[in-house]
């Protein structure tokens, strides 16, 4: 067996070694030492901040506050979204409150801030600032007049009468209108004010229904006023498929159904049995046996009543 021969440490390695650990942990204990120090002094700047707002700390106590959180805090992301637009910014802000005012955001008292300024943040948190304006505008609109009508026994029905004309009023309206980033979302109406009142419109309207011609009482159910003409023998039969002659009217029977039984002012009675070209809306062609007859009638309005 070989021996191998051990060389033990000179004294001057050996004091040298021991100096060394000896540095080492006073190195390490003066480390820990500040730390424990900036620690309490945190711990006391806060505790007097709780106690009392009115006591000034001072500024060494300020310093390691702002030293502790520095050394704690850690940036983290989130999504800040304001005017439509959404950034992701890396912040080390502890609450929405403090993140706007490092971003340098002015929120008005109208303004929406979601979630509220006193949430904690959390990474990829979503934060929205929703700039609200509310404009007020004024208009003027006009108000409709009513049209009253009033009875007139007196008048056959289907008629009617303008006694007074109407006219609008005018009204001022206050509307609030709400914007958030730039966009209407909604408006409102107010305030009204009436600056000129409608005048309403009086119409007479008749209601009666039995009418005297030649001395015989006719009962009617419309009145038409209309424009009427004559016509003659065509070599054609009407539209109803019967012969023309007297007491025969053409008329629209859009106005007035085929077959009706009517009486003309200035004519008699008639029938509505044809149609013509021209006859459209409220015209009416009535028959004579000779174009002298009709030519002397020629064209005029006149009332054309519709009998039950």
């Amino acid at each position: 067996m070989d021996w191998c021969p051990v060389e033990w440490p000179t004294r001057s390695q050996a004091v040298t070694t021991a100096r060394m650990k000896q540095s080492g942990k006073k190195a390490t204990m003066a480390g820990l030492l500040g730390i424990l120090i900036l620690f309490l002094m945190a711990v006391v700047a806060l505790g007097y901040a709780l106690w009392s707002d009115k006591i000034v700390l001072p500024d060494t106590l300020t310093r390691a506050e702002a030293f502790l959180k520095e050394m704690i805090s850690v940036e983290i992301p989130v999504n800040l979204t304001v005017d439509g637009q959404t950034t992701v910014i890396q912040t080390k802000a502890q609450n929405v409150q403090e993140l706007l005012a490092e971003r340098g955001i002015t929120i008005k008292p109208a303004d929406q801030v979601l979630p509220a300024m006193t949430a904690l943040l959390k990474k990829d948190m979503a934060i929205r600032v929703v700039q609200v304006e509310v404009k007020t505008v004024t208009k003027q609109v006009a108000v409709p007049f009513v049209t009253e009508r009033i009875a007139n026994p007196e008048m056959p029905r289907g008629f009617a009468r303008l006694v007074k004309k109407g006219k609008p009023g005018l009204q001022k309206e206050t509307w609030q209108i709400r914007y958030e980033d730039g966009t209407e979302v909604s408006r409102a109406c107010v305030a009204r004010e009436i600056i000129q009142e409608p005048v309403n419109a009086l119409v007479q309207h008749g209601t009666l229904s039995t009418i005297s011609r030649g001395g015989q009482p006719l009962r009617v159910s419309q009145a038409l006023d209309m424009l009427a003409t004559a016509y003659t023998y065509t070599g054609y039969n009407t539209a109803s498929g019967v012969a023309p002659g007297p007491g025969v009217a053409a008329v629209d029977p859009q106005i007035i159904p085929l077959g009706t039984l009517l009486y003309v002012d200035g004519y008699g009675k008639a029938t509505a049995l044809d149609t013509g070209g021209d006859i459209k809306g409220n015209r009416i062609d009535l028959f004579y046996e000779t174009r002298d007859e009709a030519l002397q009638w020629g064209v005029r309005k006149t009332k054309v009543y519709v009998l039950e």
